[in-house]
């Protein structure tokens, strides 16, 4: 892990899951158990280490999602981290790509997570239904919008849907589990001899437990479909980098469910019905361990989606264009569909005149036999007029076209149209970057 834009995903995916965790802890755990308990005591105890990380988190995301903009605005551009600062470059990349799009929504979601957490976590006892609407709201945006960095975004058809939906979900449930363990043993730490506080930790692992098992599900049925989409067969998932590191992952989340089924069906029913003070301060007592454990293990879990994020995904290892045999002044976009995948390459890739080679694949990462393909581009401003370009196939079956005019850089649209040999059509479109001289 020697890329600084793993570092940068790792600590902005902890982060991001930390400010979650803690706003779905007080709006579905910690307030109704407290209130059910009649324990205010309990909630004013918690509020201001509860706070502490809230906003040290919120910092961090702040802090780390812009490392990461910049580090992917250098890589968008090919140019130095110093360089890439740049104003014009960075507006371009906030302003004319979906990467920069989504960052921009999330620190509105940001900012207004932060002034919805001055009265959340404030002292103040009643909290108002709406406000707590709008925390998790906010928390569910700022959190599922991590999706628009991710592979999810590019598929075609019902790929294009589906998989973005599964992604969003996924990482929501995550944040309502992994988010909320810290915040549940720092609950279960402070309730130790008194009635009040006990019966709160009592009703906060029972609703705990239930928000576990939704997300557990949720995570179980949105990452079957993940696996489908980027790993799409056995073969891919044991003989590649991604596939592997991913089969890590899964074996931790199972040994997370693991251990949450021993605290659902052992521990936190002798929690809730033992009699004995010592029987149940020790069930307290494990449960507060396990829930660190299974934190831990969310930690490695968090490092390992970092580094996934940057490989590229199993089903398209086989078939995805290396950086070392791209041109170095070339600009380059994958597109999958359900009907084939098409590789795009722009050379050079920066304002001027260039030329476009388009490569065609089937879902067996073979090349796929058209009869004629286009080209559509269409500059970054909107209403521009997008400009179709007829193709010629080379001798290694590429498709060609030379003369494109790139007037200006930004994110311009490309939509490939190809009538396959077997009379089909393959219609694809993404948008790729276009860099200033």
């Amino acid at each position: 892990m020697t890329d600084p834009i793993v570092y940068a995903r790792a600590v902005h995916f902890a982060a991001t899951i930390a400010v979650t965790g803690v706003s779905f802890f007080v709006v579905f755990v910690l307030d109704p158990a407290a209130r059910s308990a009649g324990d205010a005591r309990t909630l004013k105890a918690l509020r201001a280490p509860l706070a502490l990380i809230a906003w040290i988190s919120l910092a961090f995301a702040l802090a780390s999602g812009a490392a990461w903009f910049v580090l992917t605005a250098a890589s968008m551009s090919g140019q130095p981290v110093a360089e890439a600062m740049a104003p014009n470059i960075l507006w371009t990349v906030l302003s004319q790509t979906d990467f920069g799009n989504a960052w921009l929504f999330r620190f509105v979601f940001a900012c207004g997570l932060a002034a919805v957490f001055t009265r959340l976590l404030s002292a103040q006892a009643a909290k108002p239904a709406r406000l707590k609407a709008a925390a998790v709201i906010l928390s569910a945006a700022f959190v599922g919008g991590l999706a628009w960095a991710g592979h999810a975004i590019g598929g075609q058809g019902v790929e294009g849907v589906l998989h973005p939906v599964a992604d969003v979900l996924h990482l929501i449930a995550a944040a309502a589990w992994l988010g909320t363990l810290v915040p549940l043993a720092l609950l279960l730490g402070v309730a130790v001899n008194d009635a009040a506080a006990l019966a709160a930790a009592r009703a906060a692992t029972l609703r705990f437990s239930t928000l576990g098992i939704v997300s557990v599900g949720t995570l179980l049925c949105t990452g079957l479909v993940n696996t489908w989409y980027l790993v799409g067969s056995a073969p891919a998932l044991t003989g590649t980098d991604y596939g592997r590191l991913l089969l890590i992952k899964i074996a931790l989340f199972l040994t997370m469910v693991v251990i949450a089924s021993v605290n659902r069906l052992e521990l936190t029913d002798r929690l809730v019905e033992e009699q004995s003070p010592a029987a149940v301060n020790d069930a307290r007592r494990k449960l507060r361990r396990n829930a660190a454990i299974e934190a831990s293990i969310g930690v490695v879990i968090i490092t390992i989606v970092a580094q996934l994020g940057v490989l590229p995904p199993a089903s398209h290892a086989h078939h995805h264009v290396s950086e070392a045999s791209l041109p170095p002044d070339a600009a380059y976009q994958h597109i999958h569909g359900e009907q084939g995948m098409v590789d795009v390459i722009v050379e050079p890739g920066h304002v001027g005149t260039a030329g476009v080679t388009i490569r065609l694949w089937n879902e067996n990462m073979e090349p796929l036999d058209a009869r004629n393909v286009t080209v559509t581009l269409t500059a970054p401003p909107p209403g521009s007029k997008a400009r179709t370009y007829a193709t010629t196939r080379d001798q290694d079956g590429n498709w060609e076209v030379d003369g494109v005019d790139l007037a200006e850089p930004g994110n311009w649209g490309v939509a490939v149209d190809a009538v396959l040999s077997s009379n089909t059509k393959l219609q694809l479109a993404a948008q790729i970057v276009i860099d200033a001289k």
